[in-house]
């Protein structure tokens, strides 16, 4: 199947998944009209039972008029039990409807927010198409160029420059994407779930428990993906700390989060007391985070060495590990997003120093020296 194929199998997948919820949604806001009208009428219907039962049959404690006839007991009493029953059957009546009606409700909110997404969908298959053609179309014109060749005439600076707005402008793009596919779509459809409780907490108090229970759940997943992202973003970093104690607490962390990789660690500090600058702290522990990551995800090493010597003039980090080793080339096939990438950058605005090897006997080893 080629690309075009691809694109309309997908098109025509999305446009009858559009279809079917869009038909569903007018056959329940019809369902919903009715319900509202039948319960207009009775309400309507129930006033004026309410009025009748008042005027005809007050209270036994209200004050009888003397010169007005008097009705039998018991046929007042009858016509009084058949008022009370009629009333009584159609509040069971409205009772149901509006059961009905709070369900027909949430049903609407539900594949409102499917048909959202399926036409988020629709315009992302859109721009995608455009883009790929788009590039079909530069390759064509400029038959043989490769991605990752670099122009030479272009400083060095400049390179860097753009690469690192590049990986700003994924960054943001990525929290984005958090924020609004998770967050926001969480906090929307709690919303919808909580005006649809405040309609079951009178009629449906066991159905409203249950609810208020997955509204819960919701919220704490909610709370667990803002944790993810202010963890990505850094926010409880705290460089007040010494640079030992921040490289020793990580140590310890590494070790509790992976016990089956034993990691021998050397920190060297030619003060313990010292502190780095706010940027270079935070710019070491994100390269070190980078590194470790991608040992434990991509080595299948059992076996890690660290040494890190902090003197007045530099930061030199060693890493090691027993791992099947990266590839050399591994700057021009990894994608220019991932962290490797970002780690050269990273090095490059401490104008310091970054040198990765592997191999198969020897592992991974990683070398990075930049001035304090």
């Amino acid at each position: 199947m080629d690309k075009d194929q691809l694109f309309e199998e997908i098109i025509k997948s999305n446009e009858e998944m559009l279809s079917y919820f869009t038909n569903k949604s007018n056959q329940l806001l019809r369902s919903v009209q009715n319900y509202q009208t039948e319960l207009f009428e009775i309400n309507i219907r129930l006033d004026e039972l309410y009025r009748t039962k008042n005027v005809y049959y007050p209270s036994t404690n209200s004050r009888k008029n003397v010169f007005s006839p008097l009705m039998k007991m018991n046929e007042k009493d009858e016509k009084d039990s058949e008022l009370t029953s009629q009333i009584e059957d159609l509040k069971l009546v409205k009772k149901t409807l509006e059961n009905k009606l709070a369900e027909e409700e949430n049903a609407i909110r539900a594949i409102s927010a499917k048909l959202s997404s399926l036409t988020s969908a629709k315009k992302a298959i859109s721009n995608l198409r455009t883009y790929i053609d788009t590039l079909h179309e530069e390759e064509e014109e400029y038959e043989g160029f490769e991605f990752i060749e670099e122009d030479s005439s272009i400083p060095e600076n400049q390179k860097h420059g753009t690469n690192i707005l590049m990986l700003d402008a994924f960054d943001n793009t990525y929290i984005g994407t958090i924020l609004d596919s998770k967050i926001k779509t969480d906090v929307i459809n709690n919303s919808h779930r909580l005006e649809m409780i405040s309609y079951l907490i009178s009629s449906d108090p066991e159905r409203a428990r249950t609810s208020i229970k997955e509204v819960s759940d919701v919220l704490k997943k909610t709370g667990s993906n803002i944790d993810f992202l202010l963890n990505h973003l850094k926010y409880d970093f705290d460089a007040d700390q010494s640079i030992w104690v921040i490289l020793d607490d990580f140590v310890t962390q590494s070790r509790d989060s992976h016990p089956e990789c034993i990691l021998e660690s050397d920190i060297k500090c030619s003060d313990y007391d010292q502190k780095l600058s706010y940027e270079k702290t935070l710019a070491l522990t994100n390269l070190l985070d980078i590194f470790f990551d991608n040992i434990y995800k991509h080595s299948n090493a059992n076996q890690i060495k660290l040494k890190i010597s902090i003197d007045e003039k530099s930061v030199d980090v060693f890493i090691n590990d027993n791992g099947i080793g990266i590839d050399n080339s591994y700057y021009e096939k990894s994608p220019w997003y991932s962290s490797l990438h970002r780690a050269h950058e990273i090095v490059y605005l401490l104008n310091g120093k970054l040198n990765i090897t592997g191999g198969n006997t020897t592992g991974t080893t990683i070398n990075i020296n930049f001035d304090k």
